[in-house]
């Protein structure tokens, strides 16, 4: 009997452990995909690094957010800024080419970090202009 017990009780706390743990994949019609996963959407775009942060910057201006802090150089890039609510959002860059980066944007929300990602790759083609 306590063996079920402790059996039953370890199936329950692995299934509220795993709930937590969500994942989303994202595809925006694009040839580019996202993965959310625990308050962070990470994505591989295939732009230099300067169009993205320059892209990342256009898009979080484009939805009110007000950045607080930028860093750029040829290998990363980091564009910080607080949403009405005073919540962190934070896009993080690192070149893994000269025509490709990795993207990560650090939010507390799929639905959020669905919006700045899609904000973003709509910002693209104007940052290359």
């Amino acid at each position: 009997m306590k063996t079920r017990i402790i059996l039953i009780s370890l199936l329950f706390a692995g299934i509220l452990l795993g709930l937590g743990c969500s994942t989303a994949v994202i595809s925006p019609g694009t040839k580019t995909t996202a993965v959310y996963r625990m308050g962070e959407l990470n994505s591989t775009v295939s732009s230099p690094i300067g169009t993205i942060y320059q892209a990342s910057e256009e898009a979080m201006q484009e939805l009110g957010l007000n950045i607080v802090q930028r860093a750029k150089d040829q290998l990363e890039a980091q564009v910080v800024a607080r949403d009405a609510q005073d919540n962190k959002i934070r896009v993080q860059l690192i070149s893994l080419t000269e025509d490709t980066t990795k993207m990560t944007i650090h939010v507390d929300s799929l639905a959020k970090a669905r919006r700045i990602y899609q904000a973003i790759l709509d910002n693209i083609p104007k940052a290359k202009a």
